[in-house]
């Protein structure tokens, strides 16, 4: 029997908003900034769409978050 949990989990931008502590604007920021950005990590791209609505795999947003210092932890 496989555990679901352990499975990497599908977020949508306003997921990953709630995810981090941050609005759904301050993600949009995020990608759009780091976009071309040499100095800075961009935001991981999409891993796709679902009914024209991009999302992030939870494992990898986390851990870009850590990199970068803007998990919910960093801001306390």
């Amino acid at each position: 029997m496989s555990d679901l949990t352990a499975r990497p989990r599908p977020l949508a931008m306003s997921d990953v908003a709630t995810l981090l502590s941050v609005s759904v604007n301050t993600v949009n920021a995020w990608r759009k900034r780091a976009a071309g950005a040499k100095q800075v990590e961009p935001f991981p791209p999409a891993a796709g769409k679902v009914a024209n609505m991009d999302y992030w795999w939870e494992d990898q947003i986390l851990a870009w978050a850590q990199r970068t210092g803007r998990t919910a932890d960093s801001a306390r």
